[in-house]
């Protein structure tokens, strides 16, 4: 297992958390005058920071995983 300082400072977690932080500031500074456009760019982010942690999370997981196993044979399930 890595320490919280190795995975905070990680490229994955950085690039999730720069995604999340998009997807957050679309939900909240919408500036679209159209209804219709604006509930679109609000699902698109939901959407967007679902799948960023989902990713993220999975990610992790198989390091991981490689990591207690010393094999890639724990990804491929």
């Amino acid at each position: 297992m890595r320490s919280f300082l190795q995975r905070i400072s990680s490229r994955k977690f950085l690039l999730a958390l720069a995604v999340q932080i998009a997807s957050v500031t679309a939900l909240f500074w919408p500036e679209h005058e159209s209804m219709i456009t604006n509930s679109v760019v609000r699902v698109a982010a939901l959407v967007t920071l679902l799948l960023a942690a989902i990713g993220y999370g999975k990610i992790e997981a198989s390091v991981d995983a490689i990591k207690a196993t010393g094999t890639t044979e724990a990804v491929n399930k």
